[in-house]
């Protein structure tokens, strides 16, 4: 208020200003009056202005033409050069009357008077009560309200009908009173006192005369609703003369209270009766029947019915399917569920497209009247799924059962993104792209169209097509071409319902001559923190190699680094300053005239831990040599093993069949000098060949001489290895054991390739 009020006061005198003119002298006041009909308790206040005259100016306040003296408490005047503001903070009926501003200067005065009304709803002096009365007395039943103005008394009875006092039965006081001479059980009912003055609420009050009479319900008929899971309370208040008996039934049959059951029975004896409460704990949907209360006493027999009435959410839409599928909308329809004992208000259909980065959840709201809906502003080719929902008064029931649709597809609406082509020879072109945004896909990708043709050239283009697949990117090398010829190409997404846009068509240039081929990159050795490579010349249809490009990074870290190679006829590196025990991956590319090749493949070497193979070529790194030379001594040696067991098991059989035949009197002959027998002390023992060395060379110096009956054979040891293996492998050569060396295996290198 603080910050208005000056403000408000330089409005004011502006428009003083310019209502009254500025020549005028003597002082004018603004008309201005109160809030008409202010309420007790509001707040109450006028503004006296000037609307013209020269000041200083005198302010005077006055009430009834009498001056304030001194200020009524809750009065306020606050006064400035050119106005007073009077005010009332909180009006009573006292603050009604005349109130008068007048202003004075040296050239005269003014004056302007107003009303303030200050009006009060009806408030209760004496508020009727309930009362009891045996028939045939006389009754007076008090009802005062003060107010202004002053509020007028009126009588109701029990069916809202205003009572006619012309009736001997019924007389009134001047105050309002209501006076019965002559009570009768018929009277017996609900009077209300109304008292009204036309300012806020009416005043009323209830009461109940009360005649002794038979046992009775005033109310015969009920309804309570309790949501399923709820207790139900069931109120019976019996009217009547003491003593008062309750008893009660559902759907017309006595209902037996037991212990530990669900229902139980509370009676409050009150001063009109006996009230009678039948609980019911954790509803269910067969507590909802006709419940009825019997009131008993001396003077008769009364009863009333409460209906009870379970409601619940709605079960689950029944039935739902989908009717028909469009591209951008689907048409779902459903069956009524039951209701709950509540009337169902709306549907809410449920619906999201099934996404691997998340979900959104769409609503529709449907009227309960309708049992089917169009859903619009779908995205084609994708999957969706839905449910309904159902709802009352108590609350939306489980949701249906989801089922899923697919829209149906539309061409592709954005093109390939990232469309590059370069050329990679005289007759070839490397076409790389991206796939477009899948939100636009309208479906699923099948693949792309490659339209390509001569530049400028007036024919369609030729195309090639490219199947899809998972990866998130693509490249394809259009070939044959035309050597240094401008070519044209876009690229096409297509699905099942058609093709999208083509890329921007980008122009290429064939070379005049072929990229060299990847040259064959081998280890030469390793260390702890360096790796040695070199390569051999890269095939490059006569064109001669001018240098080499050496890629090379940490396995898992970020970008590659690259070393520049010349050409020379040894072409051999070493990458240095590496991580001991760290993972590397290399690749080799060879540049000629007409640009930078393919790239060889991938090498991953692991450099060796801190201090082990420094500057050793590989075929001397003990971390290679030890394992292989291993190996191959664990291979001679298993070979020797094997010959000696066949040798031994051979000779064992043959004593075995001498021994036979000399014990079956057999005798055996040989010719003369067939055999020369040695001395097996003297004999040296038959060491294993060399590798390439004839069999006859092994034999020791002292062996026999064989006749010439007998053909001396010499087993070959690895013949004899032969009997031990399966039948289709005999008749394969068995290598002799060579020296390990670290040599390519097949197409590739010994050591891992890069991931």
């Amino acid at each position: 208020m603080a910050t208005i009020w000056p403000l408000l006061q330089a409005v004011l005198v502006v428009m003083a200003f310019h209502l009254g003119g500025s020549d005028a002298n003597e002082p004018v006041i603004a008309p201005f009056k109160f809030q008409s009909r202010l309420k007790v308790g509001e707040r109450g206040s006028v503004l006296c202005t000037i609307r013209s005259g020269d000041g200083p100016f005198n302010f005077k306040w006055l009430k009834d033409g009498h001056e304030f003296i001194r200020p009524f408490p809750g009065v306020d005047v606050r006064t400035t050069a050119d106005t007073s503001l009077f005010i009332v903070q909180s009006v009573t009926l006292q603050n009604n009357g005349n109130y008068t501003c007048i202003v004075s200067n040296s050239h005269g005065s003014d004056s302007h008077t107003t009303s303030l009304v200050v009006t009060m709803a009806p408030a209760w002096e004496k508020e009727p009560t309930d009362i009891t009365v045996e028939e045939g007395r006389y009754i007076k039943i008090e009802c005062k309200a003060r107010g202004f103005p002053k509020p007028q008394i009126k009588w109701e009875n029990k069916h809202g009908n205003i009572l006619n006092f012309s009736d001997s039965t019924f007389a009134t006081s001047e105050n309002g009173d209501l006076i019965i001479s002559n009570t009768r059980a018929s009277m017996e009912g609900y009077y209300t006192c109304q008292a009204e003055n036309g300012v806020g609420s009416n005043l009323k009050k209830m009461i109940y005369l009360s005649v002794k009479v038979p046992a009775r319900f005033e109310e015969k008929f009920s309804v309570e609703t309790v949501r399923r899971g709820e207790t139900a309370s069931l109120k019976c208040e019996a009217i009547g003369d003491l003593p008062l008996e309750v008893t009660w039934a559902k759907d017309k049959r006595n209902l037996e209270i037991k212990e530990l059951d669900r229902y139980e029975r509370f009676e409050t004896t009150v001063e009109k009766g006996l009230t009678s409460e039948l609980m019911i704990r954790s509803t269910d949907r067969n507590d909802g029947a006709l419940y009825t209360c019997f009131a008993k006493n001396d003077y008769g027999l009364d009863e009333k019915n409460i209906k009870l009435v379970i409601v619940e959410v709605p079960a689950r839409p029944l039935d739902v399917r989908v009717q028909e599928v469009w591209s951008r909308s689907a048409t779902i329809s459903w069956s009524v569920p039951y209701s709950g004992n509540s009337p169902i208000t709306k549907f809410i259909v449920q619906y999201w497209q099934e996404k691997e980065n998340g979900q959104r959840l769409l609503e529709q709201t449907i009227p309960s009247s309708q049992t089917s809906v169009l859903l619009k502003s779908l995205h084609p080719g994708s999957p969706y799924a839905v449910t309904v929902v159902a709802e009352n008064e108590v609350g939306q029931g489980m949701p249906s059962q989801t089922i899923q649709f697919v829209t149906g597809e539309e061409a592709p609406v954005s093109p390939p993104t990232d469309v590059q082509v370069k050329p990679k020879g005289s007759s070839s072109l490397l076409v790389t792209w991206k796939p477009p945004p899948k939100e636009l896909w309208n479906g699923e990708l099948r693949g792309y169209y490659i339209d390509y043709k001569v530049n400028s050239s007036p024919t369609s283009y030729l195309f090639k097509t490219v199947e899809s697949s998972s990866n998130d990117s693509y490249e394809y090398i259009l070939s044959p071409l035309m050597k240094a010829t401008r070519y044209s190409v876009v690229v096409k997404a297509y699905n099942g319902a058609g093709t999208g846009p083509p890329s921007e068509e980008i122009t290429v240039k064939t070379l005049e001559g072929d990229l060299p081929l990847p040259p064959p990159v081998e280890l030469v050795s390793n260390s702890d923190s360096a790796i040695s490579l070199k390569w051999g010349k890269s095939p490059s249809h006569n064109i001669p190699v001018t240098g080499y490009t050496l890629h090379y990074k940490k396995k898992n870290s970020g970008e590659w680094n690259y070393v520049h190679v010349v050409a020379s006829d040894n072409n051999m590196y070493t990458i240095k300053d590496l991580e001991s025990g760290a993972t590397y991956q290399l690749y080799l590319t060879a540049v000629n005239q007409f640009g930078r090749g393919n790239p060889s493949d991938y090498l991953s070497i692991t450099t060796n831990p801190k201090g082990i193979g420094i500057g050793l070529p590989f075929y001397l790194n003990l971390a290679i040599v030890v394992p292989v030379t291993a190996s191959v001594v664990a291979f001679v040696v298993v070979l020797v093993v094997i010959v000696i067991f066949v040798k031994k098991t051979k000779a064992r059989k043959a004593l075995e069949r001498d021994l036979t035949s000399l014990q079956s009197g057999k005798v055996v002959t040989y010719a003369p000098g067939s055999q020369r027998y040695i001395d097996m002390e003297k004999a040296r023992r038959v060491s294993n060949p060399e590798p390439g060395t004839p069999a006859a060379a092994s034999i020791a110096s002292y062996a026999s001489i064989p006749s010439r009956d007998l053909e001396l054979r010499v087993d070959d040891p690895r013949q004899e290895l032969k009997s031990f293996l399966p039948p289709q492998m005999r008749d394969r050569p068995l290598p002799h054991p060579k020296p390990s060396s670290l040599k390519k295996r097949g197409d590739s290198h010994l050591y891992d390739r890069a991931d």
